[in-house]
């Protein structure tokens, strides 16, 4: 039974991810539906158990790219050059409008500077007053296969510019994010930024 009540939340999940507009009410009610009937019935009807495992095993892949894109983010603004490039595949790439970033090794080379500077100022001034915040929204997820994604979103740079002041928008544009499914885990092959 608990085998069915996984299925049929991950049912929900991927209906919620997978539909717009009015139509998903009545997908998510319709695939509920489904899903009751299928947890009372003492058959399961042939190829309903796989589509089942495969939804589960999608909205498993689109919660795991979600979680690399935050801790892409989080790592940004928190200076963490590790857990920064932990997100990225060693043949990364990063392409912005300021240049073209191939390896890991050359993100590394381009990123660390940026967060070896933001650590010395909050050092020297403290946190509040040098917060930054990359805010991502509208975020798409497009599986081009089974180990391989594109996501598209909106985002913002937000700065804080000294102690009670008022953050301000630095930047923002969309980004097409790359990510591969490499050893069990979704890691970001290509980094796509535009203003």
């Amino acid at each position: 039974m608990q085998k069915w009540i996984g299925a049929f939340l991950a049912i929900i999940m991927a209906a919620l991810a997978a539909t717009k507009g009015k139509r998903m009410i009545w997908r998510i009610a319709a695939l509920a539906t489904i899903a009751v009937l299928l947890m009372g019935s003492s058959v399961v009807p042939a190829g309903a158990q796989d589509r089942l495992s495969d939804m589960a095993t999608l909205a498993r892949d689109r919660m795991a790219i979600e979680d690399t894109l935050r801790r892409y983010v989080r790592a940004l603004d928190d200076s963490d050059l590790d857990a920064y490039l932990a997100t990225l595949t060693d043949d990364a790439k990063f392409v912005s409008a300021e240049g073209s970033h191939a390896g890991k090794e050359a993100i590394r080379k381009y990123v660390e500077p940026v967060m070896r500077s933001r650590k010395q100022r909050r050092e020297a001034e403290g946190a509040q007053a040098t917060a930054t915040h990359h805010v991502v929204t509208n975020q798409a997820i497009e599986f081009t296969n089974r180990n391989s994604a594109v996501v598209r979103a909106y985002w913002m740079f937000v700065v804080a510019h000294g102690a009670n002041k008022p953050m301000t928008i630095d930047s923002m544009g969309s980004s097409e994010d790359y990510l591969i499914r490499k050893d069990g885990k979704w890691l970001i092959r290509e980094r796509r930024v535009a203003p």
